[in-house]
Parts: structure tokens; C-alpha cells; sequence
């Protein structure tokens, strides 16, 4: 009898000496490590299964973990017993599944919460709130329009995969801004039929990505690069395009008219400058970024980018027809939230359509710019020269460092796409890496001003 209960105690002390604690499953939360701090709160759960802070917490490891779905019940649970941060999660994911009503239930069950306890709602929900309810508004206005195809692409280089025609402009990297030019991070120069003007992205004295716009002057050179109006450049706003009316802009941006982060919006222009931009709505717009519409009169096809379909280091892009006039679904068509996050674009096209020969225009397109493919670089000289080829130097020292430069781009392209693969692993919950990003930044930074460096020399060398 002795021995059995030596042993029974023994293996008691055993059983809580490696029994997790919730201060330690809390400190694996804390750091990142989803995974492990839900197995000790889930062993935590078993003997405690209506523990409200326990089910809180499992929710919301499952959904950092990206198991939304299994959160709901531990979340709902913990709604139930007035913890306020539940109500916001379980919004989240109302949110993304597009039940935008639900959405808005759960907000008010959460300000409801807060005022309770005597807490004002934080500005970051309140700015959520805005969202939930333009989202709304927009799900009753989807567009009608025919998508007729996409395509994945790198989300770095996504502009090359745009064929228009030489009409509607082209869309360019920042590699051809003249000499201290600034530009953001990510961006893209979009130039008109006849070259002579330039509009992109820069970052102003706050930070924020501005559109900028620069003219060429009589002698050949750029204009210093200033800003669009006020109303357009609120918050971050970017890839900009104007059609061929000269009047007509297309423009992304992510402030509080916004429902996902770049949202797409037009404008247009009259003598006192750009009017109000309007939100183009759904299907173009969704929760994540949408940006970098253009439409070309020539092919009569649309495009657009989206990360909405969440593939780590790629957008998709969508080509469309452009109605003349909008025309939206029935606010009681039954696949709505299906035709406005776009399921499948075969959902979109209309009955017996045959898209062959608009996709053949494309194809003519293409091969054009294939035709053209001896153009590896765009470089414009003070002189008012364009050089397309390293041929095309005079001088044998500055084709060598124009070769240069175009290796270091290539190297920067790479550092670009190594920062973004590492932002994607830490918005998946693996905050390890936030060291990393820094550096990496860091180092974005100085690649910039090393091909700002690199091609001013190419210049100098050209112009001796």
C-alpha cells in the first residue's frame, strides 16, 4: 500500500510539473508561437471547459493560426460571457465572409461592451466600422461587367503583364524617372502616347505615397515632380493612369473611403482641378488591395490588379469589358457575394459569349511588344535622346555602366522580392522575422540611392 501511494503521488507531482500553466501558454501567445500556445490551452480547456478567458483564448489562437472558422464557437462563447475583444475578432471574420450585417452586429455588441465598462471605442474601430458599412453600401451596387480572363503574376513586375495598346500609354518602372527623381517603394510610372508627361508615386514629407506628376519642358528636360490635389492624395494614393481624354484618372488608394487597403477610384479633371474621386465599388474593389486599373479604347478591355486571392508573392490580374454606362446585378441576385468577390469569372460572362476575337486583339498586342523586345531598358539623355538598347551608346564606358546598373536592378528586384516574402511570413503570425524586415528595408534604401548613383553615371559618361 505504501509503495502504491508513493507512486500515485509521484506521478501526481509528475503530471504537474509538466502541466503548462496559462501564464506560459499566454508567453508562447505573446511571442508568435500560435501553434504551441494552443495545445496548452486547449490541455487547459479539458479540465476547465467553460473557463471563459481559456475559450477566448483558443479562438484566438485559432484565428492567428488562419482557422477562422474553428475560432467562431470559443469566440462566440467568450462573447457570451461579455469579453469585449471577442465580439471585435468574431467582426473580423464576419467581415471577410463578406456577411457585412453580421458584421455590424458584432460591432455593436462590441461598443455595447465597452460602454459598459466605461471604455470608448479605439480609433482603429471606428475606422473599421466606416469599412463595414461602405462594404455594405457597395454589395448592393455590384457592377455588371464581363471578366474574360486573369492571370497570376509576380507582384513585383505584375505591370509587364498588362498588353495595351501604344494609344492608351505604358506602363513603366520607376528605372526611367530622371536623375533625383524620388519615388515609393512600390509604384508604377505610367506615360501617355506621347511621352511628355510622367505620373507616379512618391512618398511626402508624412510618409504617405502622393501622385506625383512631372511634364517635359521645351529643352528636353522634366519638370520638378509636384503633387496632385488635396483629394486625391489623402492617406496613400498610387498607381495612377489617365485615360486618353487627358481628363479622366484612374488611381488606388487606401483612406477611410476604402474597404480593403488600395481601393480603386476615378476622377476627373475640369478647370479648377481634379473633382471629388468616386469608389468604384465591387467587383473591382474587394478586402485586399485592388489597384492599377487601366482601360484601353483600342482593345476595348479593362485590367486591374488584386492580391484578393491571397497567393504569397503574386497578384491576379483581371481583364474585363468596359461597360459604356454602369450597369449593377439586381441587389437580390442570388450569387451576389459570389459575382463580387469573383469566385469564378466564368460566373461573369454572359450567355453564349464569344470572347476569341477580343482576346485575339490582345494577342496582336502582344506580339507588337514582342516585336519591340530588342527594348530592354527606357533612358532619356538631357539632350532630349531616348536610348532602348545598349547599342545604342556612343560611348563604350557608359554602356558598361549602364550594364552595371542593369545588373544592379536585377539585385534590387530580388531584394524587393526577398522583403516581401518575409512581410507574407510575418503577417502569418511568425513575428521572428520583424529584425529581418528592418535590415532588409534598410537595405532596399540603399540599393536606391546606388542605382540613383549608377545611372547618373551612365549619363555623365553618355554626355562627355
Amino acid at each position: 500500500m505504501n509503495r502504491y501511494y508513493i507512486f500515485a503521488i509521484s506521478f501526481l507531482i509528475s503530471l504537474c510539473a509538466n502541466a503548462i500553466t496559462i501564464e506560459q501558454a499566454k508567453k508562447l501567445y505573446d511571442n508568435g508561437k500560435y501553434t504551441e500556445a494552443l495545445s496548452g490551452f486547449k490541455e487547459l480547456l479539458k479540465k476547465s471547459p467553460k473557463n471563459t478567458n481559456l475559450n477566448y483564448y483558443v479562438g484566438l489562437c485559432l484565428y492567428d493560426m488562419n482557422e477562422q472558422e474553428q475560432s467562431i464557437p470559443y469566440l462566440t462563447f467568450a462573447q457570451s460571457k461579455s469579453i469585449p475583444e471577442a465580439s471585435k475578432y468574431l467582426a473580423y471574420i464576419a467581415y471577410f465572409n463578406y456577411d457585412f450585417e453580421e458584421a455590424l452586429n458584432h460591432i455593436e455588441s462590441y461598443q455595447m461592451a465597452l460602454t459598459k465598462a466605461k471604455k470608448e471605442m479605439p480609433e482603429d474601430m471606428e475606422q473599421f466600422l466606416t469599412r463595414v458599412v461602405n462594404a455594405r453600401n457597395m454589395l448592393e451596387r455590384v457592377e455588371n461587367i464581363q471578366i474574360i480572363d486573369s492571370i497570376n503574376v509576380d507582384s513585383n513586375t505584375f505591370f509587364k503583364f498588362y498588353k495595351i495598346s501604344r494609344e492608351c500609354g505604358s506602363l513603366n518602372a520607376t528605372t526611367i524617372l530622371p536623375n533625383g527623381f524620388e519615388s515609393a517603394p512600390y509604384t508604377v510610372v505610367f506615360q501617355p502616347e506621347s511621352k511628355s508627361q510622367m505620373m507616379w508615386a512618391a512618398l511626402n514629407a508624412n510618409g504617405k505615397e502622393s501622385i506625383v506628376t512631372s511634364a517635359i519642358l521645351s529643352d528636353n528636360t522634366w519638370e520638378q515632380p509636384h503633387e496632385l490635389d488635396e483629394n486625391i492624395n489623402t492617406n496613400n494614393s498610387n498607381y495612377p493612369f489617365i485615360m486618353s481624354d487627358g481628363v479622366t484618372l484612374y488611381f488606388a488608394n487606401d483612406g477611410e473611403n476604402s474597404i480593403g487597403g488600395y481601393d480603386i477610384f476615378f476622377t476627373r479633371k475640369d478647370e479648377d482641378g481634379y473633382l471629388q474621386p468616386q469608389n468604384m465599388g465591387m467587383p473591382y474593389n474587394s478586402l485586399h488591395n485592388d489597384y492599377m486599373l487601366v482601360i484601353d479604347e483600342i482593345t476595348g478591355v479593362g485590367w486591374w490588379a488584386s492580391d484578393r486571392n491571397n497567393i504569397e508573392g503574386q497578384v491576379t490580374i483581371y481583364k474585363f469589358i468596359p461597360n459604356e454606362t454602369r450597369s449593377n446585378y439586381p441587389a437580390n441576385t442570388p450569387n451576389l457575394i459570389n459575382l463580387a468577390k469573383i469566385c469564378s469569372i466564368k460566373d461573369s460572362w454572359a450567355e453564349n459569349a464569344d470572347y476569341s476575337e477580343i482576346l485575339n486583339r490582345l494577342t496582336e498586342v502582344t506580339t507588337s511588344d514582342k516585336a519591340d523586345s530588342s527594348k530592354s531598358f527606357t533612358l532619356s539623355l538631357p539632350n532630349g535622346k531616348v536610348y532602348n538598347s545598349i547599342d545604342d551608346f556612343s560611348n563604350q564606358s557608359a554602356a558598361e555602366a549602364m550594364q552595371e546598373y542593369l545588373d544592379a536592378v536585377k539585385e534590387y528586384n530580388a531584394t524587393i522580392n526577398r522583403a516581401s516574402s518575409l512581410r507574407k511570413t510575418y503577417s502569418n503570425g511568425d513575428k521572428s522575422v520583424a529584425n529581418e524586415i528592418i535590415e532588409i528595408e534598410n537595405e532596399i534604401l540603399t540599393q536606391q540611392k546606388t542605382l540613383t548613383t549608377l545611372r547618373n553615371t551612365v549619363v555623365s559618361l553618355e554626355c562627355q
